[in-house]
Parts: C-alpha cells; structure tokens; sequence
C-alpha cells in the first residue's frame, strides 16, 4: 500500500471530511478523493459512507484504520531511533577478519573499542582475504581487514599494521640451511604445507618467490589447509615446512615445537588492510572504529 495513500485515509478518517483532510495534507480534494478510490480498489471494498455531506467509516475502514495508527506509530519511532543512531555511536557493526586479524588482531581492537562505545554490537565473520573482501564489497560485512589490498574498484584498501611471513619447520629440519648459491632448489625441494589461494599469506608467499624468480606452483606442496592454525599444527607434525605470519608462529616458536628457517634472500614483508565500501554510508559506530584503526 502506498503511504501516501494511507495517509489521506487517516486524515478522512480522522477529521470526517475530504476537504478538510486535503487542508490538512495540503492537497487538493479530488486529490484525496482519488487516494481513497485507489484503496477501495486495491482492497475490495468500501472504506466510507458518502451520506450526503456526512461521510462515516465502514467496518473495513474501522480496521484500516487501528493498522494505520500502529504503521505511523512503527515509522515514527524508525526516525527517532534512526535519528538517534546519527547522533551517537551505538547499533551494530559488522567486521570480517581473514584468519590472522581474526585471532591475533580484531580481538584486541574490538576490546578497545568497545570499551569506548559500549552501545555497539559487534558481528565478527571470518575467513580467507578474498572471502573477507567479497563480503565487504556485497554488503554482508562494513568493513574487514585482511592480508591483501582488496582487487575490488569499489573497495577502499588502507594499511593498518606490517607483519612478515616466517618459515617455520618441524624440529628434526633444525639444520635446514637456505644460503648459499643453491639455496632456492633445495627451498623448492622442501616438502611444503601450503595455504589456500585466497589466502593473503599464500599472495605474499607468492609475490616474493616471483621476487627471485621462483613461481609458487613448483614448490613441493604435499598439503594445502585453510588455517594458520591447521598449518602450525601440519608443521608440528612434522608433514613439512610452511610459510605463516610471525604473529601466529610466535607461541610455537617460543616453547620449541617448531622452528624457523632462516632465508635471507625471501622478503616476505607484508601489511594488514582495513577494507570499506567506498560508496556506503559511514554511519557513527563504522566511522569511529575506522578512525580507532588510525584511519581519518
């Protein structure tokens, strides 16, 4: 039902008269006779008596009548608590995280956030890079952060924190040495356990083997999970080496279940990206969490 419809039949309703209701709406009394017709038509059924010069509901314009209090009433409260939203930080936020923001990184940041803006709610959604940027750009998630610029136009990238991939290995390849003039055949040669494609540490694996001329797809890969915590556990098991961020290593590395190889000639530098929709509307919650992540 069209609104406006709805609303020059309240008026009629109200103050019994079409003239008046068209004062009252600023519009003209065919104007209104017309919106109640069209209702009469789309409902199938007469909504006044005309008696004259008297004009008085019918039973089924009793009961448009009670719905439209309570639709004017919804919206009335839908501007107020809309207006109310625009005017403080408060409502629900939803952030994606790729896999090592989502453990290691957004937990802290919520925390201080939140500890600021009590009144939102936060939605957290994992997965991959490419996952964690397709949900922003479809509306699903406000904003992410992940491990690789977003390829999407529409997608605003900013760094947020530099990180750097580690090689990690199983403890009985301790002495595994990657210098000297031979160092990237026997690199290649390691049993690897690999992340998935749309991943942002298998994008900056990827990037840096190309950096010395290395392409990705001629590593011995022997398994290919979809956590970093799967890849530490696969490594710990001794399957193979692999390439993880230092902020998920760090804890293996520290109590000696694994450890790390070092490859002077691989830079595998790389930073985190908080992600948004160019075109969205920055209402307060997403702005101030952008501005929390150093972002203006």
């Amino acid at each position: 039902m069209d609104i406006r419809r709805l609303q020059a039949f309240a008026n009629v309703y109200a103050l019994r008269s079409f003239s008046r209701a068209g004062e009252e709406l600023m519009l003209s009394q065919p104007t209104i006779s017309a919106h109640i017709a069209a209702l009469e038509e789309e409902l199938g059924t007469q909504l006044f008596d005309r008696l004259g010069r008297t004009i008085l509901p019918t039973q089924a314009g009793d009961v448009l009548y009670r719905y439209c209090t309570t639709i004017f009433t919804q919206i009335d409260y839908a501007k107020a608590d809309i207006l109310a939203l625009s005017q403080r930080v408060a409502g629900e936020l939803s952030i994606g995280g790729s896999t090592i923001p989502a453990h290691y990184i957004i937990p802290r940041l919520v925390a201080t956030f939140l500890s600021q803006y009590p009144e939102v709610r936060i939605d957290l959604k994992g997965g991959d890079t490419a996952d964690i940027a397709a949900m922003v750009a479809d509306g699903a998630v406000h904003v992410g952060i992940i491990g690789a610029p977003a390829t999407q136009p529409e997608l605003v990238s900013r760094p947020y924190l530099e990180d750097a991939l580690v090689l990690v290995a199983p403890v009985r390849l301790r002495d595994v040495a990657l210098t000297g003039p031979d160092w990237r055949e026997r690199l290649q040669a390691l049993p690897w356990v690999m992340r998935e494609s749309g991943s942002g540490t298998q994008q900056t694996l990827g990037t840096a083997l190309a950096k010395i001329d290395i392409e990705i797809r001629t590593l011995h890969t022997i398994l290919q999970v979809h956590s970093s915590l799967a890849v530490l556990e696969c490594v710990e098991a001794g399957l193979g080496i692999a390439a993880v961020s230092q902020l998920a290593a760090a804890a293996s590395l520290e109590r000696g279940a694994l450890v790390q190889l070092e490859a002077p000639g691989l830079d595998m530098r790389r930073n985190f990206y908080v992600v948004y929709h160019a075109r969205r509307y920055l209402f307060p919650a997403l702005r101030f969490f952008l501005t929390s992540c150093g972002i203006d």
